[in-house]
Order: structure tokens, then C-alpha cells, then sequence
């Protein structure tokens, strides 16, 4: 009683465990989530800052390059040409969110003030006391640009910006300052176009905290100070550089906001882009609550099956006492009938009598479909229901028919019969053979002798796998389509390219004198881009081409594709003064151009990736472990994140940046591909950045056919 009570608390006790470790699973699995879908806000908010830092950028650039060409003009502020006024009139007409410009002398009085339609007021007006004229008047021996923040403009009371720089002429002496009157326009542009949706914000706003301006645009926080926002605390505690903060609750509408900040370069504004934290986490919440419902219904499932299985052993437990009530009785009933004939003989028979009952229950209950033959003439004796269903033959119309009139090639059957009699079992020996209705199907065979009442049979199981078969080949024609596609999109992709770069150096090269240094900057960047595709293109191409174009596997040494890659990389072993040791290396079977390659990138990478201002030395070897050899690439270069290494043989992945270290992403991806062709793998070990690492790679070993001199096997070396 207690070991069926032991039983039953087992299986209940089997049930709570797996749906805690299921619970426990898929907590673990919203938590990841959550953070990635943060993490995925907090980069895409740093993203627009960004853009928004840059687009303010150019607009501040561009008017303090007017700014500094009016300053180089003026000589006097009180006294200005006629046609240099009309000069900066035209200026302003070119640049539409310019107020005015103003000139001011040493003593703070504002002399000229130029409109884009003409004078509104009349000049002179001191104006010494305001901020930025102090300030100027201050540090204009540094002569850098004074950014205030959004002030009324004098005359006309719009809120303007003014950027003031100082006159001062070629002797050093200070006659007083030039500056412009800018209206926000330009910034409510700049943070209109990087705000992805509703609900979120943008702003930007000086290093002392004071708002420059906020998009959606509310005119009332304009000039503001925001130093007890959350998003000022957080730009503080950041140093003034670039940073997040996952938690920020706006100063104008309260909502809460995962926010990325950025500074703009050369200048004294910092851009910031919000993302409502509740819709980041919306998405999370549905699947939060999918979550919950799944594993709800996991849970009744497993406590389901829990309960059916304890009803069955308490069923099998009943059976059993039935059973063994019954065999007792039986055993009464034995005991007198051996009091009637001999002992021998009725004990002979029962035991033959129960092998045979015991022999058809098993095969009777079998999942697989089984077919019992006789050795003498191959006649069927017996199939089970399963076998029954499998060859579409009623089971009481099998017996006796010629089993070889199931197979296709009767040969295949006999000479399934001379392996079973040679070995006394077959496993998984694929056969073709055919139903009642003439339809062939393919299937896996197992096969063993048993002997009922001294007679030879034969116990084959068939596992149908015509469904596995075609689900392989299809699988199999899928992949060689999606290498076809890939091979055909990314050399298409080439000529498009080519053509880009080529009108790109066009257009430099016959408008060069009308083009500034910006345009030629874009421009640059245009080519570079383009270039940098054509070699992740190229990259991609030759990934696609390992198992596409790669060579028939044969004999291959080795040191012969080591001595091959360090001969293509010898220019840049002697320029980094490399030292690459080897020891000894085996012989293979593999594709010798791709070894020669796998070799080529990852000392090229040893190299390429070394310390700074350090020759590097490289060390490969090869060991032999459980019929693989294992080659090894030891270098001393910058290491790698241990937690970094997961992703490095994904196509496009790269763990450094693009300017520090040039490449596409893909060498390493076509090492793991070409390894995968060659029925190996590769990885990578290192202690941690600074730390150096070594590479490793595995590929089958090539078994030992020739004999030495005393017998013993040996293998190639």
C-alpha cells in the first residue's frame, strides 16, 4: 500500500515541480523581455537625440559662420557702408529664421540694427546691462560665440536667441560685438523631426538648464529654468555627455518618459528626446498577459494529466489485485490437474502455453507496426493492428501470405535475411516497400530470431518514414533555393553600386568649385557608405558560396593552407612585425581553398586586432580529441568580452567600432559556414579585453588505414 501511495505522490510531486520550473521559465522570460523592449526605447531615444544634436548642429554652424563673416566686415559699429548694410540684408533673406543683426559698441550702445525689410527703430540705445552684452564685454579676448537664451528681441518682443561674437581688429583692440537675433523656429523644426509618435516629446535646453525650446511646441516653458526636472538631474549626473535615463517625468505634462540626451557639438545646447514609457511597455503587457494565459493553461494541462495518471494507477493497482486473485486461482486449478497427468508434461505445456500469450500481448500492444514471419518459407504468421493499418491489409487475411509479395525488390529481402542471420538483429536498415494496394512507401526496419514452439520466426518492426523523407527532401531543395537567392540578390546588388560611386566621384569632380566643404564632407560619406556596402555585399557572396562553390572534400595538409594564408598576408606581417609560430599540423579531408581561408581570416584577425604600439605574436597547434582535430589560434592582442562572444560568428556582427577596425562582419561567419560544410565547429576562449584570445576550430579526423612495419594502425599525420 505504501509503495502504490508513494507512487501517486510522485507523480503529483512531478507535476507541481514542472509547472514551477515552467512558471519560473516564463518569468524569467517576460523580465528579459521588458528589458529588451527598454533597452530598445533608451537606443532609439539616444538615436534622435542624436539627430536632433546634429540637425541643430548645422543651423548653428551655418549662422555662426555669417556671424564671424560680419564680424571680419565691420570695422566700426557706428559707422556701417551703405552697401555692406544692403550686403547683410541679403543675408538675412538667405537664412529665414534670422530676425535682425545688431552691432554694439565697446560702450554697450546698440548702433546699428539691421531687418530683413529695413530699420524699424531708431538707434542709438544703451543696452550695456543686458546679459550677453556683459558677458561679451567680459571674455571677448577669448573670442568665442556668446549663446543666451531665448530673450525678447528688443524692438519687436519675439522671443529670440542671440549669438554674439566680438569686433575686434587686427591691432587687438575691442570695439564691441555683432550679433544675430534668431528666432526658436530652427530648433522647433529640428525636434519636430526626430518625435516618432504621439505622446512623445523632445527639447533642448543650455548646460545651466535653461529651456531653449520643447516639441510639441508650448511657448510658456520657453526661457524657462528646468534644473529640478529629472531630465536635467539626469544630464548632470551624467558629466555633460551623452546618456539616458529610463525614469523621467516631464516638467510641462507630468507623463513619464524614457529619455536620451545628447549635446550638440561645438555648442552650448543640449538636445533630448522622450518616449512615453507606457506605451514602450504597452507591447510588453499583452504579451505579459499571452503569457499568463499560456502558462494557465500549461498548468491545467499538467495537473490534468496528473490527475489521469493517478487514476490509471490506481485502476492498474485494482487490475493487478484482480489479476493476481485470478492467478491464484489458477495455480489451485494447475495443482489439481498435475495430480491427473504427469508433472512434466503439463508443466511443459503451461510454460509454451504462457510464452506464446505473453509474445502475442506484447506484439498486440505495440505502438510500432510488427510482422512475424517464418524463417522456412517466409510466410507471414502474424501482424498487429498497427502492421495492419501500415500495409492496409486486414489482420485475420495476412496469415499465410508470402512476405517478399511486401517489398518492392524481393532481393533487398533476402539480403536482409543473410545480414540477420550473420549478425542475429538488424537496426534501422531503410527499405521500400509496398501496401496491400500496390503504393510503395519507404520505412525503417528492425529486425530479430525468436523461437515459439520450436520454430524459427522472424520479428520485424516497420516505422513508416515516407512523410520524413519527402519533409527532408523539401527541406533540402528549400536551402539550395534560399543559397541560389541569396548568391543572385547580393551579386545583382553590386552594379547598382558601382554606378552610385561613380556618379557620386562625378558630381565632385565637375562641380567641385561650386560645392563647400559641408557638400564635399556629404559627399565623402556618400562614397563611403556605397564602398563599404559593395564589401558587405562581396562578404555576403562569397558566405553564400561555401556550399554553392566549394571544391569536392579530398586530402588536404594542413601546413600546405597555413603556409598559403601566411604567404597572402605576408604584407601585413611585416608591416605590424608579426610573429606567427606553428607547430606541426595534421592532414584532413576537407576543401583545401577553404581551409586556406579559414586560416587567412583568423590570423589576419590577430593581426588586424593587436595592441596598440605591439608586434603581436601568434602561436597555432593541433590536437587530437575524440576522433577531431582540434586546431588552436593563440594570439595577444585586445581580447574579447567573454559575454560578447555568442554573437561573433553571426553574419553583419561586429564588437568593435567601424573606425577603429575596418571590416564587414562576415569573415568570421564564413570560418563558422565553412567548418559546418567540413562537419566541425569553431569557437573562441578569452580571458577578457587586453587579455588576448585563442580560436579554435574542429573537423573530423581522417581514420587510420595503413599499417607500419610491426601491424599497428597508424594515421596520416
Amino acid at each position: 500500500m505504501m509503495v502504490v501511495q508513494r507512487a501517486e505522490f510522485r507523480i503529483w510531486a512531478a507535476a507541481v515541480l514542472l509547472a514551477l520550473a515552467c512558471s519560473t521559465a516564463s518569468i524569467w522570460q517576460l523580465h528579459a523581455s521588458r528589458e529588451a523592449h527598454l533597452h530598445a526605447a533608451e537606443q532609439l531615444a539616444l538615436s534622435l537625440s542624436n539627430a536632433a544634436a546634429q540637425r541643430i548642429a548645422v543651423s548653428l554652424r551655418s549662422m555662426d559662420m555669417l556671424l564671424t563673416e560680419v564680424t571680419e566686415k565691420v570695422k566700426d559699429p557706428a559707422t556701417l557702408p551703405s552697401d555692406l548694410s544692403t550686403t547683410l540684408r541679403t543675408k538675412l533673406d538667405v537664412f529665414p529664421e534670422l530676425d535682425s543683426i545688431g552691432l554694439v559698441d565697446e560702450q554697450g550702445w546698440l548702433r546699428q540694427i539691421i531687418y530683413r525689410d529695413g530699420p524699424k527703430r531708431m538707434v542709438p540705445v544703451h543696452i550695456a546691462d543686458t546679459p550677453h552684452i556683459r558677458a561679451m564685454q567680459e571674455t571677448w579676448r577669448e573670442g568665442r560665440l556668446f549663446l543666451s537664451p531665448p530673450v525678447p528681441e528688443l524692438f519687436t518682443l519675439t522671443p529670440v536667441i542671440l549669438l554674439t561674437r566680438p569686433l575686434v581688429d587686427s591691432q587687438g583692440i575691442f570695439h564691441g560685438s555683432a550679433g544675430l537675433a534668431v528666432k526658436t523656429d530652427f530648433i522647433d523644426a529640428a525636434l519636430a523631426s526626430v518625435v516618432p509618435k504621439a505622446g512623445d516629446a523632445a527639447g533642448a535646453f543650455s548646460p545651466d538648464g535653461v529651456l531653449f525650446s520643447r516639441f510639441p511646441v508650448d511657448k510658456r516653458f520657453t526661457g524657462r529654468s528646468i534644473r529640478d526636472s529629472g531630465l536635467f538631474r539626469a544630464y548632470t549626473a551624467s558629466s555633460g555627455t551623452a546618456g539616458t535615463e529610463r525614469r523621467a517625468v516631464s516638467f510641462s505634462d507630468g507623463i513619464e518618459r524614457i529619455v536620451a540626451f545628447t549635446p550638440v557639438p561645438g555648442y552650448d545646447v543640449v538636445a533630448a528626446v522622450g518616449i512615453a514609457r507606457a506605451k514602450v511597455l504597452d507591447r510588453w503587457q499583452r504579451e505579459l498577459w499571452v503569457h499568463g494565459g499560456i502558462q494557465s493553461l500549461f498548468a491545467g494541462i499538467i495537473f490534468a494529466l496528473a490527475f489521469r495518471l493517478s487514476r490509471s494507477e490506481r485502476r492498474r493497482r485494482k487490475v493487478s489485485s484482480q489479476l493476481l486473485a485470478n492467478e491464484r486461482a489458477h495455480v489451485e486449478l494447475l495443482e489439481r490437474a498435475v495430480k491427473e497427468r504427469t508433472a512434466e508434461l503439463n508443466t511443459s505445456l503451461a510454460a509454451l502455453a504462457e510464452n506464446e500469450e505473453r509474445f502475442r500481448r506484447i506484439v498486440d500492444i505495440s505502438p510500432f507496426p510488427l510482422v512475424l514471419t517464418r524463417r522456412a518459407d517466409n510466410g507471414v504468421v502474424y501482424i498487429n493492428e498497427r502492421a495492419s493499418e501500415t500495409f492496409g491489409v486486414p489482420q485475420n487475411q495476412a496469415a499465410d501470405k508470402v512476405a517478399p509479395n511486401f517489398w518492392v525488390h524481393a532481393a533487398d529481402r533476402a539480403h536482409m535475411i543473410d545480414t540477420l542471420t550473420a549478425q542475429g538483429l538488424i537496426r534501422n536498415q531503410e527499405a521500400l516497400l509496398k501496401r496491400g494496394n500496390g503504393e510503395a512507401f519507404t520505412a525503417l526496419l528492425s529486425a530479430a530470431t525468436v523461437t515459439l514452439g520450436g520454430e524459427a520466426l522472424v520479428l520485424t518492426a516497420v516505422l513508416d518514414i515516407t512523410e520524413r523523407k519527402r519533409l527532408e527532401e523539401d527541406f533540402a531543395r528549400s536551402n539550395r533555393d534560399l543559397e541560389q537567392f541569396s548568391y543572385a540578390v547580393s551579386h545583382d546588388l553590386q552594379e547598382p553600386l558601382r554606378m552610385v560611386s561613380s556618379y557620386l566621384a562625378l558630381l565632385e569632380r565637375r562641380y567641385r568649385d561650386q560645392l563647400d566643404s559641408d557638400a564635399h564632407e556629404f559627399i565623402g560619406f556618400a562614397v563611403d557608405g556605397a564602398q563599404r556596402m559593395s564589401r558587405m555585399i562581396s562578404d555576403l557572396l562569397e558566405y553564400s558560396r561555401v556550399h554553392r562553390r566549394g571544391n569536392p572534400l579530398g586530402s588536404v595538409d594542413l601546413n600546405d593552407a597555413l603556409s598559403d594564408a601566411l604567404a597572402n598576408l605576408s604584407t601585413a606581417i611585416a608591416e605590424s612585425g608579426a610573429h606567427v609560430e606553428h607547430q606541426p599540423l595534421p592532414t584532413v579531408q576537407g576543401d583545401a581553398s577553404q581551409l586556406m581561408r579559414v586560416f587567412q581570416n583568423l590570423v589576419g584577425n590577430a593581426i588586424k586586432y593587436r595592441r596598440p604600439n605591439t608586434s603581436p605574436t601568434v602561436t597555432i597547434t593541433a590536437a587530437q580529441d575524440d576522433g577531431q582535430w582540434v586546431v588552436s589560434v593563440a594570439d595577444d592582442g585586445i581580447g574579447i568580452d567573454p559575454a560578447a562572444t555568442g554573437r561573433l560568428f553571426q553574419v553583419f556582427q561586429r564588437l568593435n567600432p567601424r573606425d577603429a577596425y575596418e571590416g564587414s562582419g562576415v569573415g568570421l561567419a564564413v570560418c563558422r559556414r565553412i567548418l559546418e560544410r567540413h562537419g566541425g565547429r569553431i569557437w573562441v576562449d578569452s580571458a577578457g579585453e587586453g587579455q588576448g584570445c585563442t580560436f579554435r576550430f574542429s573537423i573530423p579526423a581522417i581514420p587510420p588505414t595503413t599499417e607500419n612495419e610491426e601491424g599497428a594502425a597508424v594515421a596520416t599525420p
